[in-house]
C-alpha cells in the first residue's frame, strides 16, 4: 500500500517561509519506513536554492521538473512549487538521474543509471516514475523507446520538463539540489503498486472519419500517407501545413492492437512534404486528424477521472497533462485545474498532484490488456493507486 502527500508554496522570494509552508502541509511523523518525493514547480524555485534548502529538511530524496503550472489540494498556480510524497512499508524506493544526455550518448545514461537502481531493489520494478529533459537534438519519443528498452518493458509514466514562457531551452530537470536541462531522472517502484493508467486525448466526435495508412515512414518521421506525401494527403483533406507556420493539427495514431489511438504532434515540416512527429510512426498503422477545442479538453478532464474513479482505487492520483491542454483554454486556462480539484472534492476522496508536461508518458492497454509504453502529445494523463 501506497500512502500519498502532498504540499504546496507559491512563496520563493523568502525561502525560509516558503520552506516552513511546505513543512507544515507534510506530516513528517506520519511517514512510513520507504518515502519518496516528486516536485513539479517554476524555475524560479529551482534557480533560487530553494530546492537545495529543501531537501535539507526531508528525510528522503525528490525528483522532480520545471512546468507551465502546477496544483494539488492547497492551491494551483503557475509560479507554484508542489511536493508529492509517496510513502509506503512495503514498497521499496529507488532514485536515479543521468549524466546529461547528448545525441551520442543517451543511451548508453539511460541504460547505465536504470541498471544500477534497480540493481540496488530485491527484485525487477513495478513501476517507474520519470521525468524527461526537453533535448532539441533527441526528441522525447527516442528517449522513451531507450527507456522502454532498457527497463525491458516495465510500464513507466511521466513527461517531459515545461516552462512558463515556453522557452524549452529552460526546462529544467532535478534530482535533489543536483539540476540538469539535460538530465532524466526516475523512481523505481519495487513492491505491491498495481497502478492504473488513464490516458484521454480527444472526445470522438473530434476526431475526423476518414484514416489513412502509413506507407512510408522511419521512426518519427513520417513521410507517406496512402502512397502520397504526408503534406499532400493532409491537403486532401483540406489542411494546408506550412514549414514557417506552427503545426497544431493532433495526428490520432491507431497503433497495431491498441484499443484507443495516441495522439501526437507535427513538430516540423520538410521540404519533401514529411513531417518529423512527436512519436514513432511505423508503417501499416492508420491515422486520423483531431481537432482541439475547450469544450473538447473539459469533456476528456472529466472522461479521465471517470475511468481512475472505477478502479475504486483511492490512495492517490497524479496528473500530468499537456501544456497545450493550457494554453487551449484561454482565457479559462484555470478549468482543467478546477475540474480536477472539483472531481477530488478538494482532495478529500485522494490526495492528488498535477502538473502539466511538454509531452505526455503514459502506458497504454492493447486489445489482449497488456501494457505498452507510450508517449503522447495533446494528452491527458494520470496514474493512480
Amino acid at each position: 500500500m501506497i500512502k500519498m502527500m502532498t504540499a504546496y508554496t507559491e512563496e520563493v522570494d523568502e525561502a525560509e517561509d516558503g520552506i516552513a509552508e511546505i513543512l507544515e502541509q507534510i506530516d513528517l511523523g506520519a511517514l512510513k519506513k520507504n518515502s519518496v518525493g516528486m516536485v513539479t514547480c517554476n524555475l524560479d524555485f529551482i534557480h533560487s536554492g530553494f530546492i537545495g534548502e529543501l531537501c535539507k529538511k526531508l528525510p528522503f530524496n525528490i525528483i522532480g521538473m520545471s512546468t507551465l503550472a502546477s496544483a494539488n489540494k492547497y492551491g494551483h498556480g503557475t509560479y507554484a512549487f508542489s511536493l508529492t510524497v509517496l510513502t509506503s512499508d512495503d514498497v521499496l524506493f529507488e532514485t536515479t538521474m543521468t549524466n546529461s544526455l547528448t545525441i551520442d550518448n543517451y543511451q548508453d545514461e539511460i541504460k547505465a543509471a536504470y541498471s544500477e537502481a534497480a540493481g540496488k531493489l530485491p527484485g525487477k520494478p513495478s513501476l517507474i516514475l520519470t521525468f524527461f529533459p526537453f533535448i532539441k537534438e533527441v526528441s522525447g519519443a527516442i528517449l522513451h523507446k531507450s527507456l522502454d528498452s532498457a527497463c525491458e518493458r516495465v510500464p513507466f509514466w511521466g513527461s517531459i520538463a515545461s516552462n512558463l514562457d515556453g522557452r524549452f531551452d529552460k526546462c529544467t530537470v532535478f534530482y535533489n539540489d543536483k539540476v540538469d536541462n539535460a538530465g532524466l531522472t526516475m523512481i523505481l517502484m519495487h513492491g505491491p503498486v498495481d497502478p492504473d493508467f488513464a490516458v484521454v486525448s480527444l472526445p470522438s466526435e473530434n476526431i475526423g472519419k476518414n484514416r489513412g495508412q502509413i506507407t512510408k515512414s522511419e521512426g518519427c518521421l513520417l513521410q507517406e500517407i496512402n502512397g502520397i506525401s504526408a503534406q499532400k494527403y493532409l491537403e486532401t483533406l483540406g489542411i494546408t501545413v506550412r514549414e514557417d507556420a506552427p503545426v497544431i493539427t493532433p495526428l490520432m495514431v491507431y497503433y497495431e492492437g491498441s484499443t484507443e489511438p495516441v495522439a501526437l504532434g507535427m513538430y516540423a515540416v520538410n521540404a519533401d512534404g514529411s513531417f518529423m512527429c512527436g512519436g514513432e510512426m511505423p508503417e501499416g498503422a492508420f491515422i486520423a486528424i483531431g481537432e482541439i477545442t475547450p469544450e473538447g479538453i473539459r469533456t476528456t478532464t472529466t472522461d479521465g477521472i471517470d475511468r481512475l474513479l472505477k478502479t475504486n482505487k483511492r490512495d492517490g492520483v497524479l496528473f500530468l497533462p499537456c501544456i497545450s491542454r493550457y494554453l487551449m483554454l484561454a482565457p479559462n486556462q484555470t478549468d482543467e485545474f478546477e475540474l480536477i480539484n472539483n472531481e477530488m472534492k478538494n482532495g478529500q476522496l485522494m490526495p492528488y498532484m498535477v502538473g502539466y508536461a511538454g509531452g505526455e508518458i503514459c502506458p497504454v492497454r492493447d486489445e489482449a490488456g497488456i501494457l505498452h509504453n507510450r508517449f503522447h502529445n495533446f494528452t491527458f494523463t494520470a496514474c493512480i493507486f
